[in-house]
């Protein structure tokens, strides 16, 4: 199968009918190179194709209705997609959604029309439903992924390092094994119910098994019901980080994994300013009781020599007015008790004695003169002394280091807020970031939580089907104790034979797609792997789906341990190995398949892979990715190349022939 044209109408940026023409290359294999910036309509083509091909549904539609013409009540969108099928058949999907004659539609309003067209001849409307189930079986679905995928498809499968159950669910999906399962299952259920109708059931423990087997199934179903909500619940938590991240870097500039960074230096900003204020606070409590005080404190020594001089001054004073009777009393130390000298001082000299040291005591000393400022009193000497020297060993000295670290703390913090960008937040804006903060980790939290139930309930799901199938066997062994007639025994165990052949046909297919699916993948990863050289083999176990990669001296190398491209390519490589097992000849359209690849990756992609990965190779691409030099390496192998121009005023998408630069060419 391969397509030849894709229409597109009123869709996202594609406002008037579109038509990008896939031509076939000479030897019937097609690379056709789609150029397009971000936001001009690579994605928008892809899901045309899944829109034309399955429908959608209507909220979805309506909400991608090109913005000019839904202003204008067009609500009419169309895509048409013109395919050659394998036996060389043409096959004209058409599918649209119109509101009819609704002035201001709404998705309810929008009614979906499937046209078929085989041959040049119409298939009435009639079959539909018909027609549809044809397009499903042609172009299943369940293995589109394999065949349609973009730049985060690759990059999901890449991130999933414990991929075992989305291995066995696609290569499941690629085989068609879910529709021999449902065979397998119809064929017993026809088989329960034939021995329903002809054979009268009173066994007790029969009864017990039926209603043990009925409990069981009821059990499985509810948890397949709890595994499809739990998927949209992580879904939605995924989508609810991701638009939380997105806000965050936004409204600040800042990748929202620096948080803890952030928080770690607001953290810091707050304790400074804690103790700044704490800093604050003591110094007003000093001020308060000694400060006044202490400002004199370089007064203190002047201040303590004046009262000593002072005190002396006032004891010289003293003696001056008492010198006449301390003069006599000096005198009578002479004689008294006995005399001091053997001659008696006669009295005329005794007198002329007191006379001199009155007058000696009078004069006092004249260095000794001060002048009287303070005038205190011994009392309030004495406390104005003991009041300095309370002063000197209180804690007001303390005063200036508390000063010298608020100082350095207000440097600290200033700091902080310029290295922070949270610490220059207004308060609405700070409120923004905490909610964004909280909201991040709540959606971690979630995501982790979520896929570990995931996990458990997958758990529980293969328990319960294995419980089931061990109920089931049990109950044919107490039917084969039944009396049937010998046709319907003959059609039981008809029935019997049929399903033991689908299981071993499962088993047998399963095994055998296994191992063509590590034979593919193994021979694609050895042609886009940068340590090519260094892989010995790639090996898939069927029944665990783990996928095991070894090097040349034997050891295993991990999938965790691997380089972000080697995921990448790996991921590629898985995806062509899916595809090749499916044996469907279906085109392969990728989108942006080397925006986080290296450069030795991408040339491997170029030259090795979308040579290779299918006979028509429809590749979206910016100017980055497919850049001048991969383009002339493709050019040879391109069957056309068209560019994607959006004009950013009208919001319009339009296509042109030619690569980005190729303007003048054809």
């Amino acid at each position: 199968m391969k397509f030849r044209k894709l229409s597109i109408e009123n869709y996202k940026s594609f406002q008037f009918p579109t038509e990008i023409l896939f031509p076939a290359g000479e030897d019937g294999r097609s690379i056709f190179l789609i150029g397009g910036m971000n936001g001009a309509g690579k994605t928008s083509i892809m899901e045309s194709v899944t829109y034309c091909l399955y429908g959608g549904k209507a909220d979805d539609i309506y909400r991608n209705i090109n913005r000019r013409e839904k202003a204008k009540g067009n609500a009419n969108v169309a895509f048409e997609l013109v395919m050659e099928m394998d036996d060389g058949s043409e096959l004209v999907v058409k599918r649209s959604w119109t509101a009819g004659a609704v002035s201001e539609p709404r998705p309810r309003d929008l009614t979906e029309r499937l046209v078929v067209v085989r041959d040049g001849k119409r298939v009435s409307v009639q079959n539909q439903e018909l027609w549809q189930d044809f397009i499903r079986a042609a172009i299943p679905p369940g293995i589109t992924q394999f065949f349609f995928f973009d730049g985060e498809k690759i990059q999901e499968i890449a991130a999933d390092d414990h991929s075992e159950v989305r291995l066995k669910t696609s290569l499941e999906a690629a085989l068609g094994i879910q529709y021999i399962n449902r065979l397998a299952s119809d064929i017993l259920y026809i088989k329960q119910d034939e021995r329903k109708g002809y054979v009268e059931i009173s066994d007790e423990d029969l009864d017990f098994k039926q209603s043990e087997l009925k409990r069981e199934k009821s059990k499985l179903a509810r948890k397949h019901k709890e595994r499809e909500e739990l998927k949209v619940e992580l879904d939605g938590f995924k989508a609810q980080l991701d638009e939380a991240k997105k806000r965050f870097e936004t409204a600040f500039h800042v990748a929202p994994e620096s948080r803890d960074a952030l928080r770690e230096q607001e953290k810091k900003r707050v304790f400074a300013a804690n103790r700044l204020a704490q800093v604050e606070s003591e110094v007003r409590v000093l001020s308060e009781k000694a400060l006044p005080f202490s400002l004199a404190g370089t007064l203190f020594d002047g201040i303590r020599r004046k009262i000593e001089a002072e005190r002396e001054s006032a004891g010289g004073e003293a003696i001056r007015e008492q010198a006449a009777s301390l003069a006599k009393r000096i005198v009578r130390v002479v004689e008294e008790p006995e005399p001091i000298f053997t001659e008696t001082l006669s009295a005329e000299r005794m007198a002329e004695l007191e006379r001199r040291i009155c007058r000696l005591l009078k004069e006092g000393d004249p260095a000794a003169g001060v002048e009287k400022i303070l005038d205190l009193s011994d009392r309030d000497a004495a406390r104005v002394l003991n009041r300095m020297e309370s002063l000197e060993n209180s804690d007001v000295f303390l005063i200036k280091p508390l000063l010298d670290e608020a100082s350095g703390l207000k440097a600290q913090i200033q700091q902080l807020e310029g290295m922070s960008q949270v610490g220059v937040l207004t308060p609405s804006e700070r409120d923004l970031c905490d909610e964004l903060q909280g909201t991040m980790e709540s959606g971690s939290t979630q995501i982790g939580r979520k896929t570990e139930q995931l996990r458990l309930l997958e758990e529980d799901i293969l328990g319960l089907e294995k419980r089931i199938r061990d109920i089931e066997l049990e109950i044919e062994k107490l039917y084969e104790k039944h009396h049937v007639s010998k046709e319907k025994a003959d059609f039981i165990e008809e029935c019997d034979a049929i399903a033991s052949v689908l299981n071993q046909f499962v088993v047998r297919l399963r095994k055998n797609k296994v191992r063509l699916l590590q034979e593919k993948t193994f021979e694609m990863y050895r042609l886009l792997s940068s340590r090519s050289g260094l892989i010995k083999d790639l090996t898939i176990d069927d029944k665990t789906y783990e996928v095991h990669i070894t090097d040349r001296n034997g050891h295993e190398i991990r999938k965790s341990s691997m380089a972000a491209g080697e995921k990448e390519v790996f991921a590629v490589s898985l995806l062509w190995g899916l595809a090749q097992t499916s044996e469907l000849k279906l085109p392969i359209i990728i989108d942006t398949p080397l925006s986080r690849l290296d450069s030795t990756h991408r040339d491997n992609i170029v030259n090795n892979y979308f040579p290779n990965a299918g006979e028509q190779v429809i590749i979206l691409s910016t100017d980055t990715e497919v850049d001048s030099n991969y383009y002339r390496s493709l050019k040879p192998r391109l069957s056309g190349a068209a560019s994607l121009e959006y004009d950013q005023r009208q919001e319009l998408t339009t296509i042109r022939q030619g690569y980005f630069w190729e303007k003048n060419h054809g």
